[in-house]
């Protein structure tokens, strides 16, 4: 039996392997990875497996078992199913006509993210929408402000660690929201250690 902390990690490393497949052919304008990603932002907010034309290109060459059904989770979708389909189709929105820049960048959580969007873009505006996002309660409402964030992320050219946010999807999920928004203010609101308002490298 995985822990939780084994679960998230797996997710975590499931969700960087898919979406690295995807930015790398995106970027290189292969027509298959256009139009997965094109499909696959039109899943956002959706839950997974209700639409098994999407359940499947999110599973594509996916090796590791996310969708093992467990007695307590045999009635919907797992924690990590949940995580990983919510962030490969954020993903998706993020990517959309950044052909010069990969928004998945290891690093970049969502408290670091948001400070450097508030460097670029309105200050109140970001710090409302993190704090929305940051004060979720329900699951739906979590998606419906990420959506949002990501949206300022990817029209102010900043990206995010997919990785790191499928993990945090999967804490939040399971009892860690504390947790997850302790990372996320304390990225948030520390003086950075590097110059987060230049450019950021090309992964």
């Amino acid at each position: 039996m995985m822990t939780l902390s084994e679960r998230a990690e797996r997710t975590a490393s499931v969700t960087d392997a898919r979406v690295r497949t995807l930015q790398s052919a995106y970027r290189r304008d292969v027509s298959g990875a256009v139009s997965t990603l094109a499909q696959l932002r039109r899943g956002v907010g959706t839950e997974f497996g209700h639409n098994f034309t999407l359940m499947g290109i999110a599973l594509d060459g996916v090796n590791d078992d996310l969708t093992a059904p467990r007695a307590a989770e045999a009635e919907g979708p797992s924690p990590e199913e949940r995580a990983f389909f919510a962030a490969l189709t954020l993903y998706a929105t993020h990517q959309q006509s950044h052909r010069d820049k990969s928004m998945h960048q290891s690093g970049y959580s969502v408290g670091r993210s948001s400070r450097m969007l508030s460097s670029r873009y309105n200050v109140e505006s970001t710090r409302a929408r993190f704090t929305a996002l940051g004060t979720a309660v329900t699951w739906d409402e979590t998606l419906h402000h990420a959506r949002g964030l990501i949206q300022q992320l990817r029209a102010a050219g900043v990206p995010l660690d997919y990785a790191a946010f499928a993990r945090d999807l999967f804490d939040i999920q399971t009892g860690h929201a504390d947790r997850v928004r302790l990372r996320w203010g304390r990225a948030f609101y520390r003086t950075p250690v590097t110059d987060d308002t230049t450019e950021t490298a090309q992964a």
